[in-house]
């Protein structure tokens, strides 16, 4: 019986759990930086303590971890400092044509399509009934929302978030560690960094994460 480490134990760890428990996969571990600060589904769940603030410390090596995570930039951070082999969590319902890829790490929640030669990459969530059409490229640590649809030919960039009920036309490209707002119809490219929000869409700022306001 496949076992994995689950890393994080908030609202969107318990929905990784289940897809993890229709696949007869056994949680050994379960970690998180903030033990006393859990969701309430993990009351009676031993917590242990993440590695953000002890990583020589950390059991790196064992059971291969899914990073429970929601908040894209932690999840990144979370997967470059853990020495650590990882799992996917691929929902028996979604439907994944053979010619697509998806990357290490990544999760693919209840109703999701990914069509044939798309590639997903590594520690992302393609998150309930989302729609990705063929010969699509999402970036590592990007995050498809519930019920997004992307045609064809879209590029998503590292760690963007599309937001619930997005629409994206073929041929787009999205820059990296970009939002698009819950129903935006993104009809043009978004340059990295972009928050892009109505239809159609519009860009209503840039703002890098990576550097100090």
């Amino acid at each position: 019986m496949k076992k994995v480490r689950i890393y994080g134990a908030g609202g969107h760890s318990q929905v990784i759990r289940k897809v993890l428990e229709l696949n007869d996969i056994v949680v050994t571990d379960t970690y998180d930086d903030k033990p006393s600060t859990v969701h309430s589904a993990y009351q009676n769940t031993n917590i242990e303590t993440g590695a953000r603030d002890g990583k020589d410390a950390f059991p790196h090596e064992g059971d291969p971890v899914i990073i429970a995570v929601g908040n894209n930039l932690q999840r990144a951070e979370i997967a470059e400092f853990l020495k650590s082999t990882f799992e996917k969590a691929i929902h028996p319902s979604s439907i994944i044509a053979e010619s697509a890829i998806v990357g290490e790490g990544t999760v693919v929640f209840a109703g999701a399509i990914i069509q044939p030669n798309t590639t997903v990459g590594k520690h992302v969530i393609v998150n309930t009934a989302a729609s990705i059409d063929h010969d699509n490229s999402i970036g590592d640590y990007a995050h498809i929302s519930p019920k997004a649809a992307l045609c064809g030919h879209v590029e998503v960039g590292e760690g963007s978030h599309v937001g619930v009920g997005a629409v994206v036309i073929p041929k787009i490209k999205i820059g990296k560690w970009c939002t698009i707002g819950a129903g935006t119809v993104v009809i043009k490219d978004v340059p990295d960094y972009a928050t892009v929000v109505g239809n159609p869409g519009r860009v209503i700022k840039i703002n890098n994460p990576f550097v100090s306001q």
